[in-house]
């Protein structure tokens, strides 16, 4: 009729569909591609270590150069867990020198210890290494400090990766396990955040079996005793931590199924060692709860007759060793190891040398 408007229905045709299809294609072809590239080692090597979305740059540094340490052997044998005073105090070639000493057979450790990782975050961090890299061995190297009331401690824990990795699904935690895609995105999405760059680009500067040396060594100054002193103080002034200590109890609790636990006493300067012990029971105390955990899952602890291992010139500062310091205490740390191999009370970690 004139002056009415006929009415259109919309049809939908393929071609509508056409160009979100080629996109969608397009976004899985190039994920796919991105997530192959990713896994090349040629590819890896170029970039920065990836991230797990952590709160600790040291810690993924290390997990990296263990995921590396792995990949370049049959098995990984043992794995030293602990904080700084693990990584900077546990040399493993000074540690397989002292086992062979005795038993005349290498025992190869990767070190993974990492700044400031207190017993909360080891006892969470060990069962996923354990779980991926299967070792004979596992070596805690605990101080009271790593017992004591920590805010820190717990971040790590709660990592999303980690929470995945230890049962409670999460949709980030998922893709940070299963796409190197998603953690170079959580890597380099800090390109332009001025504050947290600078750490997330950093480059290990451990060697390939994670330790750090230091080379420099500890002057005793009024200024650098005061500061160590009112470092401690805070953790003194209350009593070791039930977080921290049931943490410290999940490390014991994965001894056996094909992996053997031992704890052993981080060194501390004896300096600091009786001035802890006059000043507050803290250090007794703690001490005192990390053997009774220790009996209680049947796992062997060892305390270090500092005093007789590490030489005067052997400290970096109160509680960190140098590269002298660290030689020493891994060395008896791995002849206490093999005395316990031979004693039978588990069983041998090593591999045996090749006979000419």
């Amino acid at each position: 009729m004139p002056g009415v408007t006929p009415t259109r229905s919309w049809q939908v045709t393929p071609a509508a569909f056409r160009t979100p299809a080629l996109a969608v294609i397009g976004l899985v072809a190039l994920l796919g591609v991105s997530e192959f590239m990713l896994r090349l080692p040629a590819v890896r090597a170029a970039l920065y270590s990836p991230s797990v979305g952590s709160t600790s740059r040291a810690f993924e540094l290390q997990l990296d150069g263990l995921d590396h340490y792995a990949a370049s052997r049959d098995h990984v044998q043992c794995i030293v867990l602990g904080s700084s005073t693990a990584m900077m105090g546990v040399d493993p070639d000074a540690l397989s020198s002292g086992y062979r000493e005795r038993t005349g057979n290498e025992l190869q450790c990767f070190n993974f210890g990492v700044l400031g990782m207190t017993a909360s975050a080891a006892g969470a961090v060990a069962p996923i290494l354990v779980n991926q890299y299967r070792p004979r061995l596992l070596i805690y190297v605990v101080s009271p400090r790593d017992v004591g009331q920590s805010v820190d401690g717990p971040l790590l824990a709660n990592t999303p990766w980690v929470r995945y990795r230890r049962g409670q699904f999460s949709f980030n935690g998922w893709l940070t396990e299963h796409s190197a895609t998603f953690r170079y995105y959580l890597l380099y999405r800090q390109w332009l955040d001025p504050v947290r760059w600078p750490a997330a680009r950093n480059r290990a500067n451990s060697t390939g079996a994670g330790f750090f040396p230091m080379n420099s060594s500890m002057l005793l100054t009024p200024a650098s005793w005061a500061h160590t002193q009112r470092t401690y103080a805070a953790i003194m002034n209350q009593p070791p931590s039930e977080p921290e200590l049931a943490g410290l109890s999940r490390i014991m609790e994965l001894a056996g199924n094909g992996t053997d636990v031992v704890v052993v006493e981080a060194p501390v300067h004896q300096q600091l060692r009786r001035w802890t012990q006059h000043v507050s029971d803290f250090y007794v105390s703690a001490t005192a709860r990390i053997r009774q955990a220790a009996r209680q899952h049947r796992v062997t602890f060892r305390r270090v007759p500092t005093w007789r291992v590490v030489p005067a010139d052997g400290w970096a500062d109160f509680v960190h060793l140098n590269r002298r310091g660290a030689a020493r205490f891994s060395e008896w740390l791995g002849a206490r190891i093999a005395v316990i191999v031979q004693e039978g009370r588990f069983k041998a970690p090593h591999a045996t040398l090749a006979q000419g």
